[in-house]
């Protein structure tokens, strides 16, 4: 593990919950390598907002009028911001908000995104026991005998340090042994991208998605920019999309296509999404980035193409499949019902397969039926183990009725797709 020369512990408060920028109290402690504090930081700021919005249960010491005419962030902020550099470990407990909440505010003000190395201490605490989950500060705090005034940012990020020097003693280790042993990544923030801190206990879907979230920062860090289709447009990738599914070919792709990917969404040309969005100009949802730009079928593979939902340009939020099924369908259809499994439906051609089903009279069902003919990606979907409900469905109900089954492959061959 990279040896670092103090540990700034901090912590943030919000004056309004939906805007991640309007950050209106600074808390930190510096210390030394061994934990000891050194100095304190403890600044109100001016949020941006006079709207409040905050949880009935967080009362701050002050309301908006003391806090109107003092600095906002871009001032208020420098006492922080001059202490993180290259030799200082960030700490924090649920430390992915604050990085939010501090990258909002810098895009906002025009400020550089500061680098650094982090942990969290919700991930250190469940290295040590061997089994992650979350747990609020006040638990954690609780478990050490630690007394604090919650949501007194300078509070929190004094019991947060305590917490994790005492975890770490009653444990008899150091970061140093659980990053050495593999129990413990260091997260990372360069250019306002984020890797997350890990852990090796948590459960394979966690894991899952902390890999899919890491996949974008990775991309960046490893590939140079290139020449193409994309060159000096800004792209940025939407949140959701990064954390459901890996996007290291995608956006290996783009930047070597020219793009330079950016963090934040306000400052970006074109945001590829999860969703389609009628009549949005910069939002892109996947399937019409890939087309546009011209991906290839090897990063065509590893992603999935089915939107999470569709918000008209009436702005009206439906389905996907509501949406094609209004989009295609004719009135008064009497076809042969499809239904499509769940990995069927995230291939980048199911649009097109479904539209000229639609289109010729044919019905889909949600799930299969006695009536229906099956889709599945491939025959390998039909193993009993399989997750997808729709699959252990088919797999009960297969040689009964007129129940039947076909390939993608297959049914696009059918359609001449």
């Amino acid at each position: 593990m990279k040896k670092y020369n103090k540990i700034l512990s901090l912590d943030f408060e919000l004056y309004n919950s939906m805007k991640y920028y309007s950050i209106c109290w600074i808390g930190a402690v510096v210390s030394d390598s061994s934990m000891r504090p050194l100095s304190y930081i403890d600044i109100r700021v001016n949020p941006a907002t006079r709207h409040k919005m905050v949880g009935k249960e967080l009362k701050f010491p002050f309301t908006y009028r003391d806090l109107k005419n003092l600095p906002k962030f871009d001032v208020a902020s420098k006492p922080l911001i001059e202490l993180i550099d290259a030799d200082t470990l960030i700490v924090g407990h649920a430390v992915d908000n604050d990085i939010k909440m501090l990258f909002k505010a810098c895009s906002l003000y025009g400020m550089k995104y500061p680098d650094f190395d982090f942990i969290d201490t919700n991930a250190v605490y469940g290295a040590l026991k061997g089994e992650y989950a979350q747990v609020g500060l006040k638990t954690l705090a609780e478990t050490f005998e630690i007394e604090f005034d919650a949501h007194n940012p300078k509070e929190d990020a004094t019991a947060t340090l305590k917490a994790l020097k005492c975890m770490l003693e009653r444990y008899e280790t150091d970061l140093d042994s659980l990053v050495e042993k593999g129990a413990l990544n260091i997260g990372k923030a360069r250019g306002g991208l984020v890797r997350k801190c890990e852990v090796d206990c948590m459960t394979a879907r966690a894991k899952e998605h902390i890999e899919n979230h890491n996949a974008l920062f990775d991309a960046v860090r490893n590939t140079p920019r290139g020449n193409g289709a994309l060159s000096g447009k800004r792209v940025a990738f939407e949140q959701k999309l990064s954390s459901n599914q890996n996007l290291y070919s995608l956006a290996e792709f783009a930047l070597q296509s020219g793009a330079k990917a950016v963090p934040d969404e306000d400052k970006a040309d074109i945001i590829v999404t999860s969703q389609l969005i009628e009549g949005d100009k910069r939002h892109c949802r996947l399937r019409d980035f890939a087309s546009r730009y011209g991906a290839p079928q090897s990063v065509l593979n590893a992603l999935d193409f089915h939107p999470n939902k569709v918000t008209t340009a009436d702005g009206e939020v439906i389905s996907f499949m509501q949406y094609l099924k209004r989009k295609y369908s004719v009135k008064g259809a009497r076809g042969e019902y499809y239904c499509f499994s769940a990995k069927a439906e995230k291939l980048y051609a199911f649009e097109d397969a479904a539209a000229a089903l639609l289109k010729t009279g044919k019905r889909i069902c949600a799930m299969p039926d006695s009536r229906c003919i099956f889709v599945v990606a491939d025959e390998s979907e039909l193993n009993t183990q399989n997750s997808d409900l729709k699959v252990r469905t088919y797999n009960k109900m297969k040689g009964t009725g007129k129940v039947s089954l076909i390939t993608f492959s297959e049914l696009t061959e059918q359609l001449k797709l």
